[in-house]
This record gives C-alpha cells, structure tokens and sequence, in this order.
C-alpha cells in the first residue's frame, strides 16, 4: 500500500542521514495521504507508534526504564492505547531535571544525537535538548509540507527571514535548519537567518524586495508586528509585496491578526499569517490551516459555536496536528506528548493548556468548515504552571493577552507586557501590568485607564477565580489591574533580543 510506503520513511529507529532520507522523500503524496485518510487512520497510526516508542524507550533508555521501574509499571502489561493511559506522565521536575541528559537518550549515548541547543528557560533555568538525524529529517518534512501548501513556494520566488532569536536557542535554530534542506530540493527559496535584529530585517527587505516575488518573515508574533509598523513608518510599501507571515511561541486574536493584515492591505486574507505550535523539547507540533483559522475565527464570533466545542474556554490559539508525528492527550484540560524526539519523550505534560477537537465535532459545530487535511484540531491555552497567584486566583499571561488584542489599543502598544504582583505600604496585594508602548508613543493617563476597565472586564470574562475573587471577596477596588505604560524598548522591562517573559518576580 502507498499509505504503508510513504509512512515506513517516519521508522525512528532507523534513520542516520536526515538530510539523504528528506530529499528522497515525495511531499505531494505524503500531502495527498493527508486529504483522502481521514482522522481515524491518523489517530490509529498514531496510537500504534506510540505504544512502540513506549515499549523501545522502557527497553533502551536507561533514565526511562529506571522513571518506569520507581513508578512499579511493568511495559511488557502495556498492550493497548487503554493501558497506555495508565503510564504516569513526565515532565521536567519529575524526569529531565532528575536524570542526566545522557540516561535520558538512546542506549544512554549522548553521541548518538548530532545537534545541541537550549530551551529559553521562560518557566526557570534554560534546559539543554539535543536532535539527531531523523528529527530534522521530521521538521524538514513538516516545514516542506507548509512552505509548498500553504506559502506555495512552488510557484513563487521567495525570500525566507528568520526573525527568532539565534545563537544556541532553539527556535531560530529548528527554523533555520529545515528551512535551508527544503531549499536545498530545487525550490526558488533563498534563507536569511537574521535573528532579532528589527533594522537589519528592514534592510534586507530595503534592499532584496525587487529581487523576490513574495517575503516571508518568520518570527514571534508581537516583533513581527513592530517590523511591519516601522517599516512602514520608513517607507516600505509592503502591499506592492506579497507578504506572509510564519509565527511561533505566543498567541494573538483574531481581531489582533486583522490589525496587522490591514498594516499591509485590508484585502489579505487571514491564511496571510500561519502561526505554529512548538517548544524545545518536542520542536513543531502543531499549525495553523486555513480550516483552523476559520474555526477559530467562528469560535470568537459565535457563541453558540464556542460553547459547543469549548464552553467557556477561550483558546489563545487554534491548530491542527498530525497524531502519527505527535500523538497528544488532553488530561484534566493539560496537554501530553509522546513524541520520538531527540530525547524520547512518552507522556510528556509540558504544562501547557488545551483541547483536542476531532473533525467530526468542528463539523458539527460549524457546517460551513472547509477541511483539506483530515487532521484533529488542538486548542491550546496558556501554561497550567505559570501564572501570577493574585488573592488566590491564578492570572494567566494568555488572558493579559487576549484582553490587550483590542483594536482600539493596537495602534499604541507593541503587545509586550509583563505582569507582577506587589504589595502596597499596608501589605494589601496589587497586580501591576506593564505594557510597551509603539515608538513614539507617549504614556498618557486616558489610556491607562482604557486599558485598565478593559483588563478588568475580560479577566471577570475569563478567569472564574478571578470573577469569584473581585465580585465575592476582596472587592473591585482591590482587584482591580495597576496599568504602567513603558516607552519603547525601556532597559527595565523591554530590552530588545530574545523571547519576552510575561512574569517578574
């Protein structure tokens, strides 16, 4: 069968050269595997190698069969996709930060994988991950299936800027390297890996734009916003371009996504701007399609929509994933992975928050959806264990954000802020938020307090600890956000460089 040929090229057992087993690989028929198998053969395939990466990961990871072992599960009882559920979960404080990198690696050789780099330690100390060949050939084929279906390189001349942090991090790294093997297998696609340097992105763009018929720029959300606003302020005339964007690492509205298209011609369409979902341990996970960014427009549009599908859940983002390459579980609304990643991972629980949505339900809930890849929807949220404990309620940066996605501040602000929580001379708990201001924009009291009733609506909106606590127990006066409106790139909150954190302590 082809489904079994074209699949046999994903064996993590096997592969020693990524980039020699990527450009023998066909994306087209890998692509048309994705249009005509539907969800349930993807689920299928993906709980089969899931239960074999558990079973060859109790066998050959030392750190994995010794986690197994304290934990009294024996893998050889582990026969099905129901027992599998009975595995406990991992994560950094009960697995990477216990067991050296090296145990935590194939036959407890670190060699084996080709690649270091360093996670950005935005939950605590930066964390060494390692990658091996068949993970990039992996990514290759994941940012090969996006660059031709979605950014259609195939037809247009193109110029890829890589705005992630460089250096040993890892989301400029895994978008450089899968980048450049995919230009590497005769497409018009030329790599700048510039990094998180807004004047040297715009003088590229200055100098190479008449060269290319269509830019990507690729890099987090919030940066990428301020590019496309400083650009114009210098005169690029980004609408005579065809211009798309490839996000990462946070999440914005839809009304914040129409801003930004509109900075560049209020005719584009929302499948201008694809936004991805990975992290250092298991690299890409997840993306956006045109199907999921019409869902996710339905569900901050419609009520009935969002209440069938996610009651009074509010996703920051909204994708689909492929269960063979990751397969995912949704537990107590947090998130697990399993994943052959260049550290093997079974029921990895990053922390982070969400929903998994089959097909069949997006059907459901909205007729009208377009699917072209037979792929489950993920909803992902905000991280379960970062947060600011206000007067007991948890305040999650991802309602920060979704509340500061409001057009009428998006002309003023970049979209970085950070949160923290402070005490006053009579040791009453305050919650402050600073906010970035766009360049040459000035603090002014009628904002703040705009900003401020706003925060304060949607958090009640959101948060049910935090409607509990500001209605029932401490008050509104007390609840109530502090708003600090910074200038641009001020040295206390908002240096320029890497990936922003959302708490100070």
């Amino acid at each position: 069968m082809m489904a079994e040929r074209i699949l046999s090229n994903f064996d993590f057992t096997k592969h020693q050269s990524g980039a020699k087993n990527f450009f023998a690989f066909n994306i087209a028929e890998f692509e048309k595997l994705l249009r005509e198998k539907d969800e349930l053969f993807w689920q299928k395939k993906g709980e089969d190698r899931a239960l074999k990466l558990f079973h060859a990961a109790a066998v050959r990871i030392p750190a994995y069969r010794h986690f197994l072992q304290k934990h009294k599960i024996k893998h050889e009882k582990i026969r099905t996709v129901q027992d599998f559920q009975h595995v406990p979960f991992c994560d950094k404080k009960n697995y990477i930060r216990v067991y050296p990198l090296e145990k935590r690696c194939w036959d407890g050789q670190r060699h084996s994988a080709n690649i270091l780099a360093m996670s950005s330690g935005t939950s605590g100390e930066p964390t060494l991950w390692t990658r091996g060949g068949f993970q990039e050939f992996e990514a290759a084929v994941t940012h090969e299936l996006l660059y031709c279906y979605l950014f259609d390189i195939k037809k247009y001349q193109t110029l890829l800027i890589i705005g992630f942090p460089m250096g040993t991090y890892v989301s400029g790294v895994a978008t450089l390297l899968p980048s450049w093997l995919v230009s590497q297998k005769g497409y018009n696609l030329t790599v700048a890996s510039v990094g998180t340097n807004k004047g040297d992105i715009l003088k590229i763009v200055k100098l190479l734009q008449k060269d290319y018929q269509q830019i990507i720029l690729a890099g987090h959300p919030f940066f990428m916003k301020d590019v496309i606003e400083t650009g114009k302020e210098e005169g690029i005339q980004w609408a005579k371009k065809r211009i798309k964007f490839m996000f990462c690492s946070e999440g914005f509205s839809e009304e914040w996504r129409r801003y930004v298209l509109d900075q560049i011609k209020p005719s584009l369409g929302a499948e201008n701007i694809v936004s991805t979902y990975g992290s250092s341990e298991l690299l890409l996970m997840a993306y956006e399609t045109p199907a999921s960014t019409a869902l996710k427009n339905a569900i901050e549009k419609n009520k009935e929509v969002k209440t069938e599908l996610l009651r009074r859940w509010s996703p920051s983002n909204l994708f689909q994933y492929n269960p063979f390459f990751r397969y995912v579980e949704s537990v107590k609304d947090e998130l697990l992975f399993t994943s052959a990643s260049g550290v093997p991972l079974i029921r990895y629980n990053l922390h982070d928050m969400g929903r998994i949505i089959p097909v069949a339900q997006a059907k459901r809930a909205f007729p009208k959806l377009k699917i072209n890849w037979q792929l489950p929807f993920l909803a992902l949220g905000g991280r379960s264990d970062y947060a600011v404990v206000f007067y007991a309620a948890n305040i999650y940066p991802e309602h920060i954000r979704q509340a500061l996605d409001h057009k009428p501040f998006l002309s003023k602000i970049t979209g970085r802020f950070v949160m923290r929580k402070d005490y006053t001379k009579k040791m009453e708990e305050f919650l402050e938020v600073n906010i970035e201001l766009r360049k040459g924009v000035k603090p002014d009291s009628s904002s703040e307090r705009a900003i401020q009733k706003h925060l304060f609506d949607h958090l009640q909106k959101v948060n049910m600890e935090y409607l509990d606590m500001s209605s029932r127990h401490v008050g509104k006066s007390r609840a109530i956000p502090h708003i600090k409106l910074w200038q641009y790139q001020d040295a206390k909150y908002f240096k320029p460089g890497l990936k922003p954190k959302y708490i100070s302590t």
